[in-house]
């Protein structure tokens, strides 16, 4: 998004001018046809993102909110400027802007509507050629994009297709015999045959993602602090982590590749997560829950859900892991095949305990804030603590790395202390093959790339086919 302008200045620590670039225009379909982006757009999707149009339904609609918190108005001062003004300072408020899956859509997508992507128009690389749900997409390169292709992220490529393959190994094959262009999630077992293809390039680089488990604070039974210690300190998570691929890293609260945060080394040398200490851990992890009146797990009770198959296999995987150490604990696992009931048991807080995989956005406080404030907008834990919300108010007014570092750390050391409710378990790495004729790859990658979230393709091209 940020892109889109010319230039923004901060006037004072709670006055934000932004400049839009001339000239972008809108895709040229119905009822837009084209017309130019402008000012009034920007301030009506910032007072959108901010919740601000409709506060009462603010957390359930729009679930990182919090990443613009302070801001009080946005105005159009005239068809390129936006004036937006905050009540506090929010040293993270361009990082909320740069966000890839924040995006500036036209004021009339709101009436429009987004249940039929065949209508989803914006200002966009790619234009909406075809849909057919749960099978295939089709995009063509929009001819009136605002960026040139010198100018980088352009596509260099006509059309963009994106297909269903639910078999894994369909989907293998669909790559080795050329159908589809990139395979992602590489897997051990496939590495020997898919790194074999003729020409193939491999990108292995930290993701954006984490593995987590999480249990709900509402339920009296995780309320004990010294059961969510003994959950830290009996998971394995070498073991659970090293059949799923190389490339993962040891994650904290927040992100390890924020400069900020604690760094993966850091994480493993602490008990639970050190694997030199594996086996005095768990003997501690049992010890706790006897403590709290679970010996054994006995008396623990709970459904884990989880959506998507690959999930799915971490909650077997997470089952087994605490049947080993809590033989007597009962637990349920649970496929949530349809993803909206999934998110209203997170949003309605009904579920009790979860495996999955979030997606943090490019900066560290907003994140933290997102996840960790009694009103972040993805606190499903219903995690509340003075101290913690003390902190994460602090650092998002914090504006240098060193400040920001200081924070961080401080927080994520005292969270996995007094037994995290939302416990990152790894970061997958991004283990991605490239077919030899589509080049830019390079220059899009790494944990904030976003590469599962279709932001690559627009800079790429094919070399030759």
């Amino acid at each position: 998004n940020l892109d889109m302008l010319a230039s923004y200045e901060w006037i004072d620590k709670q006055n934000l001018v932004l400049k839009l670039r001339p000239n972008i225009k809108t895709h040229n379909i119905a009822p837009l046809n084209g017309r130019i982006f402008n000012a009034k757009d920007v301030a009506f999707n910032i007072k959108r993102k901010a919740g601000l149009l409709d506060p009462k339904l603010a957390a359930s609609k729009y679930a990182r909110y919090a990443q613009y918190d302070g801001v009080t108005d946005a105005v159009a001062v005239d068809d390129l400027t936006v004036k937006v003004t905050l009540s506090k300072p929010n040293g993270s408020l361009m990082s909320a802007l740069a966000d890839p899956r924040a995006s500036m859509i036209p004021v009339e997508m709101e009436q429009i509507g987004f249940k039929d992507p065949m209508k989803f128009a914006a200002t966009g690389a790619w234009i909406e050629q075809s849909y057919v749900d749960g099978t295939r997409q089709t995009f063509k390169a929009n001819p009136e994009y605002y960026r040139a292709f010198d100018d980088g992220a352009r596509p260099g490529v006509d059309i963009y297709e994106k297909v269903v393959i639910q078999d894994r190994g369909s989907l293998v094959a669909a790559f080795i015999s050329g159908q589809i262009d990139v395979l992602a999630a590489v897997q051990p077992q496939e590495e020997a045959q898919v790194f074999a293809v003729k020409g193939v390039q491999k990108s292995l680089t930290p993701g954006p993602t984490w593995d987590h488990f999480a249990v709900n604070l509402k339920l009296p039974q995780f309320q004990d602090d010294r059961v969510r210690q003994a959950f830290q300190l009996a998971l394995d998570y070498k073991g659970f982590s090293d059949p799923l691929g190389a490339g993962w890293l040891y994650g904290g609260p927040v992100h390890a590749m924020f400069p900020e945060s604690l760094t993966s080394d850091e994480i493993s040398k602490i008990a639970g997560y050190n694997p030199a200490t594996k086996a005095a851990d768990q003997a501690n992890a049992a010890k706790l829950m006897e403590a709290a009146g679970f010996p054994q797990g006995q008396g623990i009770k709970f459904k884990q859900i989880n959506s998507a198959a690959s999930s799915l296999d971490s909650s077997v995987r997470l089952k087994d892991n605490w049947a080993k150490v809590f033989p007597k604990m009962d637990v349920t696992v649970s496929a949530n095949s349809d993803y909206a009931q999934f998110t209203n048991a997170l949003n309605s807080r009904s579920y009790e305990a979860r495996s999955y995989n979030h997606t943090s956005v490019p900066d560290a406080a907003i994140d933290a804030y997102t996840y960790y404030h009694t009103k972040g907008g993805r606190n499903y834990q219903s995690y509340s603590k003075p101290w913690a919300d003390a902190a994460m108010d602090k650092l998002l007014i914090a504006t240098t790395v060193e400040e920001r570092k200081a924070i961080v750390q401080a927080f994520e050391k005292q969270y996995i202390a007094e037994g995290p409710p939302l416990l990152q378990i790894r970061h997958p790495a991004d283990n991605l093959a490239i077919a030899s004729h589509v080049g830019g790859y390079d220059m899009n990658v790494g944990p904030w790339s976003y590469n599962s979230y279709g932001v690559s393709p627009r800079w790429v091209w094919f070399t030759e086919k």
